[in-house]
């Protein structure tokens, strides 16, 4: 589909489920899906706030209403915190065997002891919009700190570190050592399943900056531009070659190109350091 027809991953709406009648509901962070093995992710939301159970158990479905099957569970999701704030997100990796709809039962933890049922409907697709697991990684030529005059042009985020934009994708991908790239604006963090992506890559590149190289590509070609006005911004143009649905998304990629783990929406240091440290092992 031609640039010009697809819709920005920054107008991208996320899956919110129906409210249970204590209150709960469930919002998915992770619906870019195929059959195959993905990391499932959603918030969960009470009337207190954002449930932080350590775990909360997960029925799969799969088929439309008449004809709905259970395929997997029940198995556990495990809350991820924010590094920053209250918030977090559930995941769990799921194989998906066929397309078409599906349907999430999550056992809450109710006030007062004992669960309730949150319903969360959602659809698996033919194939996924994002490169996939197993994919030859997309060398993207993306703009490095000697390409521009100022960092206020390489990203909207206050805080700077100039060795995430050292090296161009293209030019990391395919080298002498994996990479892990986030694709993410920091100042339009305006969901409930983004968080401080950058941040966490900038930590893990502090940690293992010399076995591994660490890029950072803003949603925005024109950063600088933006001034807190969305109406003038223009998508990057790896995004579109990474063909992106959504706005937050981190990659971890074998030295030989291939894309080793993919995180939609928000991933935790101790998520994508697990990926990593598989392929540095």
């Amino acid at each position: 589909m031609p640039v010009a027809e697809r819709p920005r991953p920054d107008d991208h709406q996320l899956i919110e489920g129906p409210t249970s009648e204590g209150g709960f509901q469930a919002i998915l962070g992770t619906d870019d899906l195929s059959p195959g093995r993905h990391r499932l992710g959603f918030v969960l939301i009470s009337p207190r706030g954002v449930v932080s159970e350590p775990v909360v158990s997960v029925t799969l479905h799969a088929g439309g209403p008449g004809a709905e099957s259970e395929v997997a569970g029940p198995f556990d999701a495990a809350y991820q915190p924010w590094p920053v704030g209250s918030r977090g997100l559930y995941t769990a990796f799921v194989e998906f065997e066929e397309t078409g709809p599906h349907r999430l039962s999550i056992q809450a933890p109710a006030e007062g002891g004992g669960t309730e049922e949150v319903e969360l409907a959602f659809d698996v697709g033919p194939e996924t919009s994002a490169p996939d697991v197993g994919d030859a990684a997309v060398r993207s030529r993306t703009k490095t700190a000697g390409d521009v005059a100022a960092p206020t042009e390489l990203t909207t985020g206050s805080l700077y570190d100039p060795d995430l934009y050292r090296l161009s994708l293209a030019d990391a991908i395919g080298g002498d050592r994996p990479v892990v790239v986030v694709f993410a604006s920091p100042a339009f963090c305006i969901n409930a399943v983004c968080g401080p992506q950058v941040e966490v890559l900038s930590e893990l590149r502090r940690d293992y900056g010399d076995r591994a190289h660490f890029v950072h590509v803003d949603l925005y070609e024109n950063p600088h531009e933006i001034q807190g006005d969305l109406g003038r911004a223009e998508i990057s143009q790896a995004v579109w070659e990474w063909g992106l649905p959504s706005n937050e998304w981190t990659f971890v990629i074998g030295a030989d190109g291939t894309i080793a783990a993919r995180f939609e929406a928000f991933a935790t240091y101790a998520e994508i350091e697990r990926e990593l440290e598989r392929l540095l092992s």
